[in-house]
């Protein structure tokens, strides 16, 4: 298992960002108090462009080559104006179906900043301050019950596209901790799978009964709450805890099932509505 979660990151970092945020016009969710609402999908696939955020969500899955993602990979994907939480803002969504990916899976992700460049002339992606917010919280529902889920929020230190001088920037090294990128994320969904992902589970026990299914339900996650991956061990932020004043991104992530050789892709269909950050 030491290789999905890194090379997960990869395909993060190399997937096309060019998707544009909402108009500042665009009015927010109602629901729930005490959340500052970054993405409801009602208009676009953009993210409020408040606090200097900007950016819009893309899909991407490994390059073992079987796989296809609707929307496709290596641009903005399109909101369903159709669907949505029907608990908060109703109509419209971010919808995307994952079939065949073998290596380590796939994924949907947004950006908080564009990229940068240094004064060396580094490439990197820029940081946001979540410093005033103690987490996300996100609601989705699905076409049948979803294992294998985790959720990051990727830092300057666990990514290889670093602002970061160059000797401290992560690569994917396996079996090299201490160069190894590593996001902080939880993983859910594995309580479900038996006795052979003991490990993941005693990792993550807060969420052990947490699964996306066909009911529209808020998933709520602190930055407390996340951790590196124990079996995919890499270079850590200081303190060994999310750096949450350099955070560059989220990433909803569905692994494959690798209790099983080869690894046994996980089909999946989700629709994601009224991603947050969760206030102080």
């Amino acid at each position: 298992m030491k290789r999905h979660v890194g090379i997960a990151a990869l395909g993060l970092l190399l997937a096309a960002v060019g998707c544009g945020s909402k108009s500042s016009g665009q009015s927010s969710s109602v629901c729930p108090v005490g959340d500052e609402l970054l993405s409801d999908f009602k208009m676009d696939n953009g993210i409020l462009p408040v606090d200097g955020r900007t950016g819009g969500w893309y899909t991407y899955g490994d390059k073992e080559g079987s796989g296809m993602l609707v929307p496709a990979e290596g641009g903005c994907a399109p909101p369903d104006l159709d669907t949505g939480n029907p608990n908060c803002s109703g109509p419209g969504s971010l919808h995307v179906i994952s079939t065949g990916f073998r290596d380590w899976g796939s994924a949907m992700a947004v950006d908080f900043k564009g990229k940068l460049f240094t004064d060396a002339g580094l490439v990197g992606k820029g940081t946001y301050d979540a410093s005033a917010y103690k987490g996300i919280a996100f609601w989705a529902r699905s076409a049948a019950p979803i294992p294998f889920v985790q959720v990051a929020v990727l830092d300057t230190y666990t990514i290889p596209e670093s602002v970061l001088p160059l000797a401290d920037v992560c690569m994917y090294a396996a079996g090299m901790p201490d160069v190894n990128c590593s996001p902080y994320l939880v993983k859910f969904g594995y309580g479900y799978t038996g006795d052979a992902l003991t490990p993941v589970m005693e990792d993550f026990p807060k969420f052990i009964s947490t699964q996306i299914d066909t009911t529209w339900r808020r998933f709520e996650i602190l930055f407390s709450d996340m951790k590196q991956d124990s079996t995919n061990p890499g270079r850590q932020s200081p303190g060994n805890t999310l750096a949450v004043s350099q955070i560059t991104g989220i990433a909803i992530q569905v692994n494959t099932d690798h209790s099983t050789s080869p690894p046994t892709p996980t089909n999946w269909e989700l629709w994601l509505d009224d991603v947050s950050f969760i206030k102080k």
